[in-house]
């Protein structure tokens, strides 16, 4: 069956990707909580929020017509994702509270995503049964 295009704006990509993303975080933290007790073992988080406002910004370039006009950023400043190439990044020793306050607002994250997706689609829904009316 051919996949249809175009329905959806990039708003349902970014969420997407946002569920992915927060999909991994839960099993990072799951992780860090499970091994909380084992001498020299450190957390780990994922470094996503650069990534999100990246994906968010405008493609626009930037042209300078003076040499001390602000330079466009660097290449290697910006963190880019790729698939799911996303950076994990050491947090130091694992703490129960910090760990556990990550995982709340990580599922709250997630299901206001879901709900809001769920909405786009229901939207999407009416638009089309309405349409055929």
């Amino acid at each position: 069956m051919k996949e249809v295009t175009g329905i959806f704006d990039r708003t349902v990509a970014l969420m997407e990707d946002r569920l992915t993303l927060n999909a991994r975080r839960q099993e990072l933290i799951a992780s860090n909580i499970a091994n909380i007790d084992t001498p020299g073992y450190v957390a780990r988080d994922l470094s996503f929020e650069r990534v999100l406002e990246e994906a968010m910004e405008p493609r626009i370039s930037m042209v300078t017509s003076d040499e001390k006009h602000i330079k466009p950023p660097n290449p290697e400043d910006v963190i880019v994702q790729s698939g799911s190439d996303v950076r994990v990044v050491e947090t130091g020793p694992v703490d129960f509270e910090t760990e556990m306050a990550k995982l709340m607002k990580n599922n709250v994250e997630y299901q206001f995503i879901v709900t809001m997706l769920i909405k786009k689609f229901s939207l999407l829904k009416m638009a089309l049964t309405e349409g055929s009316r």
